[in-house]
């Protein structure tokens, strides 16, 4: 046996409780060797890179599972591994690059030469099955990336930040958006602030050619009520019952009762319904099927997995999950996070998506430290892996499109090795945009609060309409933005004002 995974203590937010029941049924998951992930890795360098010859050229639903699916050698090693322990598996992910096997604590316990435990969290009390190492056999090293979950426990909970509320009475409504910025825009941005701030249209996006699509994880869903409110408060001049659509992805629901709905989801779809002006827009819900689970990873796992079955996934997709929904970078391991971009988060962008996440409400540095605080960024994927935004930036190096600009950021604060900060890493976060304006929420109150699911949607709402423009055109969409973004620094506008 050689150790795949270690770590010498639980992460942040959690503390081990005892040994794991041995009956206790684990549903494990484990990440297989592509056969041919550089090639993958290229081709989205090549499709995604404005000048190449290629720029644009996205991969099939097939040819991108060409690249990912593990070699024949792989599948048998594993599976004859498993069936000397009577377990079986089963794929999960089209391309069998991603296997799934239930089996007991006790059987695991064997399986992998671990020690799964109870940990607990700190902030909410729930408790998880995981262990601080485990093994495979020597012979499967090259052929196995990660074993999921092991090491990861989730989440520690996380208070959402307080919010100012206004009666939606004292709020009138405005007029249809105009070319100018009101003068009371500072103080409140309202999405035809934002409209002429950014200089994005008005008028029904014609035709409606792409799909916008809203995260929600974890059984998070809206309440239609504050959609009609929304748009009849801030956006007169478009029907009040313009509305979106549900791709339900392990059992992801949008059950409108009476309480219970999330101030994330519905900042992201009453502004990307509120800003990207005419084109369709998808809630795309990811629940906690039949485990229960609330393990956000298993979620950013099950999500892109289902996105890449369809023949066309959104061109546009942004994730507001926040507060409750992040992971410091103790809370994981380089093989899962490497895992989890490579072998999901790159064919989306293999396949043309512009996949887009907010930067996280905390800083830079991790609240839930017991060590000090040296930088500490969130774990939330984008494509693709260590080319992309807002992974790590401990665990990721520094991709070439960033080198230039970061180098001499670096110099001119004189950043040295000792700084709070790894030198050499990916540098986040990509793009930033406003994020306070407001939104109506839980019985048509309306709230003002700051929070970067506000940037990263307004972001996204250009983007998605930038997508609809394009394919409208007979051109491809967009797709992974990084290489057209560093290429293109004067299309972008520095913040004057403001802080962190």
């Amino acid at each position: 046996f050689t150790v795949l995974e270690r770590r010498n203590s639980p992460p942040s937010g959690f503390s081990r409780v005892g040994p794991s029941p041995p009956d206790t049924v684990l549903n494990l998951r484990l990440g297989l060797t592509q056969n041919n992930i550089s090639g993958l890795d290229d081709t989205v360098y090549e499709v995604s890179t404005p000048g190449n010859s290629r720029y644009g050229q996205y991969l099939s639903k097939e040819e991108v599972e060409a690249f990912v699916a593990p070699s024949k050698e792989t599948l048998n090693g594993v599976n004859a591994w498993l069936k000397t322990n009577n377990l079986t598996s089963s794929p999960i992910t089209a391309a069998g690059d991603w296997i799934a096997v239930s089996l007991t604590v006790s059987q695991a316990n064997a399986l992998l030469a671990a020690d799964f435990s109870t940990f607990q969290s700190t902030e909410s009390n729930q408790t998880v099955h995981r262990t601080l190492s485990y093994s495979i056999p020597a012979t499967l090293r090259t052929g196995i990336n990660t074993v999921y979950p092991t090491e990861t426990c989730g989440f520690p909970a996380v208070k959402p930040p307080s919010t100012i509320k206004t009666k939606l009475s004292t709020v009138s409504k405005r007029s249809s958006p105009t070319s100018s910025i009101s003068s009371d825009c500072p103080d409140n941005w309202t999405p035809t602030c934002i409209q002429a701030l950014y200089g994005a249209p008005s008028t029904p996006a014609t035709p409606a050619a792409n799909t916008f699509g809203v995260c929600g994880f974890n059984n998070e869903f809206v309440d239609s009520k504050d959609f009609t409110a929304f748009l009849k408060t801030y956006r007169p001049d478009i029907a009040s019952n313009t509305t979106f659509s549900l791709i339900s992805i392990d059992d992801g629901i949008n059950n409108q009762l009476p309480s219970g709905a999330e101030q994330n989801p519905t900042i992201g779809l009453q502004y990307a319904l509120g800003l990207a002006t005419g084109i369709p827009v998808a809630f795309i819900s990811t629940g906690t099927g039949s485990t229960g689970s609330v393990d956000v990873f298993t979620a950013f796992l099950d999500e892109p997995n289902y996105l890449l079955l369809l023949a066309q996934p959104p061109q546009t997709v942004v994730q507001t999950f926040d507060n409750v929904g992040f992971e410091f970078e103790s809370s994981f391991t380089p093989q899962l996070a490497e895992s989890i971009c490579h072998l999901l988060y790159a064919q989306l962008a293999a396949r043309g998506v512009s996949y887009i996440v907010n930067g996280g409400d905390f800083g830079a540095c991790n609240p839930f430290s017991s060590t000090g605080c040296r930088f500490s960024n969130i774990f939330t994927v984008r494509t693709p892996c260590s080319r992309n935004a807002r992974l790590p930036i401990n665990s990721f190096k520094r991709p070439s499109y960033q080198e230039k600009v970061v180098s001499e950021y670096l110099n001119a604060i004189n950043a040295t090795d000792a700084s709070p900060f790894n030198i050499s890493g990916r540098a986040v976060p990509d793009v930033s945009a406003l994020a306070h304006s407001p939104y109506i929420f839980q019985g048509q109150t309306i709230l003002s609060q700051a929070g970067t699911v506000f940037s990263a949607t307004i972001f996204a709402s250009m983007i998605a309409l930038l997508n609809n423009e394009r394919i409208a055109a007979g051109k491809s969409s967009l797709g992974f933005l990084n290489p057209l973004i560093y290429q293109n620094p004067n299309a972008f506008n520095d913040f004057a004002t403001g802080q962190s």
